[in-house]
């Protein structure tokens, strides 16, 4: 999978299917450093009547924010699916355009290689 490193962030773009309806969504940034993962509200329809669960997210800058996790129907990176995933919606969008983010609640599922000189990101699901 393509990368683009920018502001000291890897960029990529992932795929998710929420209440049966596919969504691409660019601009999300690999972070290692967050324990979930967590999309923009604005990119769903979000059901606020389907179960979820409040989370509290606490950034570095000491940012504070309300999120809800529910669990989503598919989440596609590169060309890898995962269902039935948790993720949280919030009000994530930043400064740097960035939409959502991947986290080692994710990431961890897999082994993974990144080749910075070539912008590229080898990605196995580990079984």
């Amino acid at each position: 999978m393509k990368f683009r490193f920018d502001n000291g962030l890897i960029w990529i773009s992932l795929g998710l299917k929420y209440e049966g309806k596919p969504i691409e969504i660019a601009n999300c940034i690999l972070d290692t450093g967050s324990a979930t993962t967590a999309i923009d509200i604005d990119f769903v329809d979000f059901n606020y009547r389907k179960p979820a669960f409040i989370r509290r997210l606490c950034g570095l800058g000491g940012g504070i924010q309300e999120v809800a996790c529910q669990r989503i129907d598919k989440l596609v990176i590169d060309k890898t699916d995962m269902r039935n995933v948790e993720i949280e919606f919030g009000d994530i969008v930043s400064g740097l355009g960035i939409n959502g983010f991947v986290g080692n609640d994710i990431l961890s599922r897999f082994s993974f290689n990144v080749d910075f000189s070539k912008q590229k990101i080898d990605m196995t699901l580990q079984k």
